[in-house]
This record gives structure tokens, C-alpha cells and sequence, in this order.
């Protein structure tokens, strides 16, 4: 269980780095843990319906979305700098 939590948290940090959207956060997070969900299913060759793994997986996508989106949100909200000196003197 602290695998996946430590995997959700740098996944978290890889939604900053490559997603840099916060309203996109949500969708990619569900989409890698519905892929995961895919091969488990393949590999094992049933559905998993151990209550312990659907707990893990919820609580993984959650904190993985909320931390991603907030990281890309306080990126998004970063000040834009404006500088007011003209660029040219005509």
C-alpha cells in the first residue's frame, strides 16, 4: 500500500510536469489507473474484487488528482510579469 501511495504522489508530480493543466488532472489520472486496471484484469485473468485492492486504487486516484491539480493550479495562478518599458522608441 505505501508502494502505491509513493507511485500516486510522483505520479502527482509528473501530472505537474507533463499535463501542466489543471482541469486535466482528473482525466488523466482516471485514464492510467483505468489502464492499470486493464492489465491487472489480462494478467491475472479475472477482475479484481478484493474490497483491499478497490480501496487502494480509489484512495491512490483521489490523492493523486488532488495533489496533481494543485500543483498545476498554483502554476497556472503564478503572476505573469508585465513589463512596462516600450520595446521600441519610435
Amino acid at each position: 500500500m505505501i508502494a502505491f501511495i509513493l507511485n500516486a504522489l510522483t505520479c502527482a508530480l509528473g501530472l505537474l510536469y507533463f499535463i501542466r493543466r489543471g482541469k486535466q488532472c482528473l482525466d488523466f489520472t482516471v485514464t492510467v489507473h483505468f489502464f492499470h486496471l486493464l492489465g491487472c484484469w489480462i494478467y491475472n485473468a479475472h477482475f479484481p474484487t478484493a474490497l483491499t485492492w478497490w480501496l487502494v486504487h480509489v484512495v491512490c486516484t483521489a490523492l493523486m488528482a488532488v495533489i496533481g491539480e494543485y500543483l498545476c493550479m498554483r502554476t497556472e495562478l503564478k503572476e505573469i510579469p508585465l513589463n512596462s518599458v516600450p520595446k521600441s522608441s519610435v
